[in-house]
């Protein structure tokens, strides 16, 4: 806030955190995940790329490094980090090549600094495309020592059309050599999933569709917030497309919040980090929009020209707005059927209770949200499957298993090895609709198992009904000697 030019930042500042209030709730209490560390580095990038000391940009190539080794889904907004240092050094700007090969000799040494950190010898070969391995470190080294080589190799020679074709030349060799040695990593991390679990579990994630196939996109409860992201998403570029608002750290503003809202509109898990950028391009609007003489007007004083103001920055962002209301009412998406195995994992949220004793060697076939809280008990099970794309073949067989097109299910937990089944239960009143429509998964949700389950006894109160099947020798599955009653652990 700062660095963008605001009279009194002070006042500013609050003001941007409460309209950036909505990516701020991955901090909540008790929320354990690597999103907000990396929303933590992400600022602390953009903070030190609008500094020109060298120092800033050497301290920016080690958070890189470590973002990427936290994970790859922040890699859009490095890429962009990676291009305004290049910039600067291919059309000279102040200490561009001091701050590129400090930015460049820290990326590299930070990743292989990571790697030696986070990955065991043993694994020092794998390659694993969704987590920080032999692929990741290998693309860091290699756009570090660019950095650091290509303006010792330049020198003084050309101007900037010859400073980029080498700098792209580099990077080519590079993105070639990555995509022969490691070519698995070409396609996403889901590419692996079989088109079955696409349909039935990934597409029905709304986090990971894009906004022009989400169904609750028009006429709910959030479009007005959405227009209003959008509108604060585009004020920065508005104000440098004026030559008298622009500066450096305003055109780098500029930049990461447009790159935020291409990747919230095409791919919505990326719409939790729109309202950082967009908090801070409404602090603007605001202060366009209220009376040079007011008070609030007075403290929020920012670069803002003449001719932005009023109306101006608000445009984009409402015909952006209206853009996507009219193609989402135009080209509405259909909503598939709801399959069983989501029907069957509704209770995942309820906590489980005291801890049951299970036989040595059982294996549980659920749905895969059940499935992750008994990986999180301290004494439980094996699981056929959690919530996650490396455990794609386990979603499948779940899946399959309560689907009720598939002939024999017995057939899913011979595969699996699976020795008991654990399902959402149902405990009121027989649901009519859901016999109709899944007559084996609502047997076993309402306790009218098949002959070839037996019910394990459970309390009341329980959110799962539990059955045996058998084991791996034939012979009657144990039920768990107690009832289920264990607290997960957090």
């Amino acid at each position: 806030m700062i660095a963008t030019g605001f009279a009194y930042p002070a006042v500013a500042f609050p003001l941007a955190l409460i309209f950036a209030a909505r990516t701020f709730f991955e901090f909540a209490p008790g929320r354990i995940d690597y999103h907000n560390l990396q929303i933590l580095l992400l600022l602390a990038a953009l903070v030190l790329m609008m500094s020109r000391n060298r120092f800033s940009a050497f301290v920016n190539g080690l958070l890189t490094a470590l973002s990427i080794a936290v994970s790859a889904e922040f890699a859009p907004f490095y890429a962009l980090v990676i291009a305004v240092y290049a910039f600067d050094w291919i059309f000279d700007r102040e200490g561009g090549e001091n701050r590129m090969v400090g930015f460049g000799l820290a990326l590299a040494a930070g990743a292989i600094g990571l790697f030696a950190a986070i990955v065991p010898p043993s694994a020092y070969t794998a390659v694993r495309c969704d987590s920080y391995s032999t692929p990741h470190v290998t693309a860091l080294v290699a756009a570090g020592l660019s950095f650091a080589v290509v303006p010792w190799l330049a020198g003084r020679r050309g101007g900037w059309p010859m400073r980029t074709a080498i700098l792209l030349v580099f990077a080519a060799a590079s993105a070639a050599a990555l995509a022969m040695l490691f070519p698995q990593c070409l396609a996403s991390p889901y590419a692996s999933l079989d088109a079955y679990v696409r349909d039935n579990m990934i597409n029905r994630i709304l986090q990971e569709l894009s906004l022009f196939r989400r169904p609750d996109v028009v006429l709910s409860t959030g479009f007005p917030s959405m227009a209003l992201l959008f509108i604060g998403a585009l004020a920065p570029a508005v104000i440098c497309a004026g030559r008298h608002g622009r500066s450096r750290p305003l055109v780098i503003l500029a930049l990461f919040s447009l790159l935020a809202l291409v990747l919230a509109v095409g791919y919505v898990r990326y719409y939790r980090y729109l309202p950082i950028f967009a908090g801070i391009g409404l602090v603007f609007v605001l202060a366009s929009l209220l009376p040079p003489d007011a008070r609030l007007g007075r403290y929020l004083k920012s670069p803002v020209p003449a001719a932005s103001r009023r109306y101006t920055l608000i445009l984009p962002g409402l015909v952006l707005s209206v853009a996507m209301a009219l193609y989402n009412l135009s080209v509405k998406p259909s909503e598939a059927a709801v399959p069983a195995g989501e029907l069957a994992d509704n209770c995942y949220s309820s906590p489980f209770e005291p801890e049951q004793g299970w036989p040595a060697g059982a294996i549980v076939l659920s749905p895969p949200l059940v499935g992750s809280r008994f990986v999180a008990l301290a004494e439980g099970p094996k699981v056929v499957t959690i919530a996650n794309h490396p455990s794609a073949k386990g979603i499948e067989r779940s899946y399959r298993f309560l689907d009720p097109a598939t002939a024999d299910p017995r057939a899913i937990l011979d595969a699996t090895k699976a020795t008991h089944v654990a399902i959402c239960a149902w405990r009121g009143p027989p649901l009519p609709a859901l016999e109709a429509a899944y007559p084996f998964a609502a047997g076993l949700i309402e306790g009218r198992p098949p002959a070839w389950l037996r019910e394990c006894p459970t309390a009341a109160s329980s959110p799962l009904r539990i059955y045996s099947y058998r084991n791996a020798d034939g012979s009657d599955a144990v039920c768990p000697a107690s009832t289920l009653a264990v607290q997960a652990r957090p």
